[in-house]
């Protein structure tokens, strides 16, 4: 069974405002966890406390049994056991790829280091690039030579702060699998911050979600996109669909839930949990269509299809499979 490699216990943080308030987080070797939440929510700023960047105003990171040092009573902030990797990428201008993986292993006998630059070089895909000096490489190339840096000495957590940001998705997708192969090759523990669904779910075996300064739910991915339970965390992992009490009769005592995804549209079915709308709007999203229903007055219902036979104006079943909805509190 994989031991606890890292945890933080009853982290608290303020800026102007509160932004942690006892965060409680546990980390085993060699599992990905994903942390995500609204913008401000405080993702970035606990992710530097757990790299011992940043100390917390109350609580304490325990790492490998033993409690990390306050980062502002240090000479140098960080373990070199912990590797973070900003937004900014903290790459050595002027130089090379293969110069700044040097660097990184400067400490290191030639032969170690010459290996390890080999595999790294390798493992993020970089190998055609080696000669290329910074100002050459694109946002996803410098991402990709950034945690290969940070892994350059083996550490035993990789920390990423939204390593995906502003790439298009094939290089997303390139450094997705480059860090799934990290995981599995040097069975490295990583955190992550992200907002995206895909990119949670890709790497995830425990997602997070940050609200008003607490991890309001912790779960693997399947488990939460089954049952999220409160609104706010299912309007961050996907469109979700809203079902008052009542709309299916007296006999639904509680406000369900459903992804958009999961719901059918039949003109001819037969099952209590179903609804007569009319269709307002009709949009092609490449892969499916997303379909508009009039819910009630002042709410809308979206259905994601990939038929495409229905009409903007006619009246269609709407068919909610018990099986998808799931209950929700309104917090």
């Amino acid at each position: 069974m994989a031991k606890i490699i890292l945890e933080a216990i009853n982290i608290s943080k303020s800026f102007d405002k509160a932004i942690l308030s006892e965060v409680n987080l546990k980390i085993k070797e060699g599992e990905t966890h994903v942390v995500m939440g609204k913008s401000g929510e405080g993702k970035s700023t606990l992710l530097k406390i757990l790299a011992g960047l940043v100390a917390p105003e109350n609580g304490k990171i325990i790492f490998e049994g033993e409690e990390l040092e306050n980062p502002e009573e240090v000479l140098v902030a960080g373990n070199e056991e912990l590797a973070y990797v900003a937004q900014n990428f903290n790459l050595l201008h002027n130089r090379t790829v293969l110069e700044n993986l040097k660097d990184a292993l400067l400490s290191f006998k030639d032969d170690f280091a010459e290996q390890q630059i080999n595999h790294l070089l390798q493992l993020m895909r970089l190998e055609e690039l080696k000669e290329h000096k910074i100002e050459l490489l694109s946002g996803g190339e410098k991402q990709r030579l950034a945690i290969a840096r940070a892994l350059a000495t083996q550490p035993s957590v990789l920390l990423l702060d939204e390593p995906f940001t502003q790439l298009d998705f094939p290089t997303r997708q390139i450094l997705l699998d480059a860090i799934k192969e990290v995981k599995n090759e040097l069975d490295t523990s990583i955190i992550l911050v992200s907002h995206n669904l895909y990119e949670a779910f890709y790497l995830a075996d425990i997602i997070h979600i940050l609200k008003n300064g607490d991890i309001i739910k912790s779960d693997n991915p399947k488990a939460i996109y089954k049952n999220p339970e409160f609104t706010s965390v299912a309007n961050i992992l996907g469109e979700v669909n809203l079902l008052p009490k009542g709309k299916f009769g007296k006999g639904q005592s509680k406000l369900l839930g459903i992804w958009s995804e999961n719901i059918l549209i039949d003109t001819d079915n037969d099952t209590k949990h179903q609804l007569e709308l009319k269709l307002t709007e009709k949009l092609f999203i490449g892969n499916y269509y997303r379909y508009q229903f009039q819910l009630n007055k002042n709410q809308s219902l979206i259905v994601k299809s990939t038929q495409s036979e229905f009409e903007v104006g006619e009246n269609y079943n709407v068919v909610f499979l018990e099986s998808h909805l799931f209950e929700l509190k309104e917090d």
